[in-house]
């Protein structure tokens, strides 16, 4: 950990796949890329050309973790454009959890992880590139959704209905905008994230005007790890126990924690793995941050970290022969009565899978 002094401080293994595709892109710093469930109607496909080891795990000490086949599974609807994932995932005071996905719209994930929904494929959801997925909570609670293909960001109520569609900040320097996350702070300001731009800053959206406003901070960093700047900006997350926000900061391997303004506090490191986005899940008096990671020395991994350290690192691909999960963009932990889950969202080939924690 990096400190700054001068700031305050299926629940068995079956055949069944997980739903997946291949697509050939390479992946590269600042790369920019291009219904209800039930058992019938179901993609399923086996995951590369191998059987899935009933036994195997990931993960270390008291955090190791299966592939849930069932869970895993999604209706033909959802399934037959995951090959195009590559977003991440929002969650609900409810417990749903949503997600946007390229070319077929709004994903609703229910609380218990067993019914998926294709909500909306409106056109203004299907085109473009819907990068990540934010909730906010404000009235009745919003989507926001970034995408970074248009230059734009999406504000969605939860049935998928548009409410404003934000472009190009007027104040936006030369080259492209290309935002790929946004938070929602608690001094009712979004902050998005122009990852996969030309700024690699971020902006701020008012939530009262639902229009940018004037703070701005971050700028892109030299070669190495440079505080309150970044290599690719690529997803944050409002901290609510401090009030600050998380950015992953991909290539230069760590998440720095800042201020509203831009002001750096800490950093963590991700242990040679390249960090696409944070999320925070409480677990057994446990305050969690599961990290998915595009690339690391093993392909794609999910960093559980835990009082600021790494303690955990699943390996979809190298420990549970799940194949397609060479590049992992988003990852999220969920509980489900007391149990802990965490989703993995592949990018390249796009895919999904739910993993499952082993407590015996």
């Amino acid at each position: 950990m990096i400190r700054r002094p001068s700031f305050p401080s299926a629940l068995f293994f079956v055949l069944t796949p997980l739903i997946c595709f291949t697509v050939s892109v390479s992946a590269h710093e600042g790369h920019d890329h291009d219904h209800d469930h039930d058992h019938t109607n179901v993609t399923k496909t086996v995951a590369g050309d191998q059987e899935l080891d009933n036994d195997a795990t990931t993960g270390a000490g008291d955090y190791r973790f299966r592939y849930h086949a069932v869970l895993s599974e999604l209706p033909d609807s959802i399934a037959r454009g995951i090959k195009r994932a590559h977003g991440g995932f929002a969650k609900a005071p409810n417990g749903e959890i949503y997600f946007g996905l390229n070319g077929t719209g709004l994903i609703r994930l229910s609380a218990d992880l067993k019914t998926k929904t294709l909500v909306s494929d409106s056109k203004s959801l299907r085109k473009g590139g819907l990068h990540n997925c934010t909730f906010v909570e404000v009235d009745d609670g919003f989507l926001v959704l970034p995408d970074n293909r248009k230059g734009r960001v999406l504000m969605v109520k939860t049935d998928g209905t548009e409410l404003k569609t934000l472009g190009r900040p007027a104040f936006y320097p030369n080259g492209k905008y290309a935002p790929t996350d946004v938070a929602a702070g608690g001094d009712h300001n979004l902050y998005v994230c122009d990852g996969y731009g030309a700024s690699k800053t971020v902006f701020t959206i008012d939530l009262k005007t639902q229009d940018y406003g004037e703070q701005k901070f971050g700028g892109k960093a030299g070669p190495n790890q440079e505080p309150g700047k970044f290599s690719t900006n690529h997803g944050i997350v409002f901290d609510k126990e401090d009030q600050t926000l998380l950015i992953a900061d991909r290539e230069r391997q760590w998440l720095q924690k800042l201020t509203y303004k831009g002001d750096f506090i800490e950093g963590f490191q991700t242990d040679q793995a390249n960090p696409c986005d944070i999320d925070f899940v409480e677990h057994d008096g446990d305050r969690l941050m599961i990290v998915g990671c595009l690339t690391s020395p093993d392909d794609g991994v999910v960093k559980i970290l835990k009082d600021g350290k790494v303690v955990s690192t699943l390996k979809p691909k190298k420990d549970l022969g799940l194949n397609q999960f060479k590049h992992i963009h988003n990852a999220a932990g969920v509980t489900v009565d007391g149990k802990l889950y965490v989703l993995c969202y592949g990018w390249n080939p796009g895919c999904y899978a739910v993993l499952e924690h082993i407590t015996d």
